[in-house]
């Protein structure tokens, strides 16, 4: 398929790109909002509920304006490379996770932790962001396949 195609296609049946959507492909969260679309061979995650859309988007751009640090970067550039991307995404909601049920060992749901955090804080910029960018600073992706031979 080719790709211009492709992406004029996913943008068409899938208007609320889930900005999580790299975390929820990775199978590490869940998400009451989601929307999974399957586009040719490919998983597509949408949301079902502007507001929460628009919530994720402004808690996704406070990580990532206030990650440069964590990320070992001396600015943060729009789009970031998919590995970090994926650390970010991650680690701050599992920082999030952390900051509402620490003992919790299941999937973090991201739509609910996002609300409980606005409930408590009334605005990502009041989070404890120093918390949050610990868990991605210490967020570690799965091996690769050449790491798991070693």
């Amino acid at each position: 398929m080719d790709e211009d195609k492709y992406r004029e296609t996913y943008h068409s049946v899938n208007p609320l790109q889930c900005p999580f959507e790299k975390t929820l492909n990775s199978r590490r969260c869940i998400c009451n909002e989601m929307d999974k679309i399957n586009l040719a061979d490919r998983e597509c995650v949408g949301c079902k509920n502007k507001e929460s859309w628009q919530n994720c988007l402004d808690f996704l751009e406070i990580l990532r304006s206030n990650a440069k640090f964590a990320l070992k970067l001396t600015e943060v550039e729009e789009p970031l490379p998919h590995g970090k991307e994926i650390k970010v995404q991650n680690g701050g909601v599992i920082g999030l996770q952390k900051l509402f049920t620490p003992e919790s060992e299941g999937k973090p749901n991201i739509s609910q932790l996002i609300n409980q955090a606005l409930e408590k804080y009334q605005k990502f910029e009041n989070l404890p962001l120093d918390q949050l960018m610990q868990s991605i600073v210490h967020f570690k992706a799965r091996a690769t396949r050449k790491d798991k031979k070693k």
